[in-house]
């Protein structure tokens, strides 16, 4: 039976899944990668839909739902692979200006 510190209340020992309270801990990288997995079935939802919409206004039944769905599937998975394999450092985040700490290509020292 593990004994609790005097400061905390009892039951709140170190629960390895209490840790995501803390900024950055478990709880958060978790909902950080089920963004990730929605926003990669929505993208495929909404193309598809639209797809089928277009289906349905040109008799063409199942070509634009079979391409929205791929067309959605590749997209998100272009997100994700962005934000999660090009950027792991930044969290993710960043927009146009994530280049601003790396080096102009004419900022170096002289080549001789």
């Amino acid at each position: 039976m593990a004994h609790d510190p005097p400061d905390e209340p009892a039951g709140t020992g170190r629960d390895p899944l209490r840790r995501g309270e803390e900024p950055g801990g478990a709880m958060a990288e978790m909902a950080r990668y089920a963004g990730h997995g929605i926003t990669l079935a929505l993208a495929t939802a909404a193309f598809a839909l639209l797809g089928r919409w277009v289906d349905a206004r040109l008799s063409t039944a199942p070509l634009f739902v079979l391409l929205g769905s791929f067309l959605g599937l590749a997209a998100g998975f272009y997100r994700m692979y962005r934000e999660l394999v090009l950027k792991p450092g930044t969290g993710g985040g960043g927009g146009e200006d994530d280049a601003a700490g790396r080096p102009e290509p004419g900022d170096g020292p002289p080549v001789p």
